[in-house]
């Protein structure tokens, strides 16, 4: 059995990853990832029969490798609500990278695609509301009864994320650890 299929669409999802993070999905074409990953148009639309299925495949992979940071981030903590709530938040600080950071990409697709119905815009919602049921979740095993606190905490969070780019890393993003932190401190026990 030869791997040659699965190693050219992992080529092509790298290529077209890393170029829709750095320059933006819409800024970038299917010629482009052609011509960047050094994979046939042929082979290309094989795998990715549309743009907005490797889109799709785009936002899915980054949806996996950050969920299993933040579990894994997590599972360090287990029985301690508090102690899991201050390491996603240290989860989420590690994703700002020098050099290599443009936000969040679930933010920055929504930002793009507008339409509802639009699989990237679908996706960067369920990322969202994952993320928020995550914080509630957390949030009501440590004993938080305010009901506001978890958007409270993504609001802070997304902050963060959207002030990255156009700040850097050493702007009000990198109050994002202090700021939760103290939130959490007074909130939970």
């Amino acid at each position: 059995m030869s791997t040659a299929p699965t190693s050219s669409r992992q080529r092509l999802l790298d290529v077209a990853s890393d170029l829709f993070y750095r320059e933006g999905i819409r800024a970038i074409s299917m010629d482009t990832i052609v011509e960047r990953s050094g994979v046939s148009k042929a082979t290309l639309y094989r795998h990715f029969p549309t743009k907005d299925e490797l889109i799709s495949a785009y936002l899915k992979a980054h949806d996996h490798h950050i969920w299993e940071h933040f579990d894994e981030a997590v599972a360090k903590h287990e029985g301690s609500p508090k102690d899991q709530l201050l390491a996603l938040i240290d989860a989420i600080a590690e994703l700002f990278q020098p050099e290599y950071y443009r936000g969040c990409p679930f933010l920055n697709a929504f930002a793009e695609f507008s339409d509802p119905h639009h699989p990237a815009h679908r996706l960067a919602m369920e990322y969202n509301h994952a993320l928020r049921s995550r914080l509630s979740n957390l949030s009501r095993k440590a004993g938080v009864t305010d009901e506001s606190w978890p958007d409270q905490l993504l609001l802070v969070i997304n902050g963060a994320y959207s002030s990255v780019p156009v700040l850097g890393l050493t702007g009000s993003a990198a109050q994002l650890k202090k700021l939760t932190a103290q939130m959490i401190h007074q909130y939970v026990n």
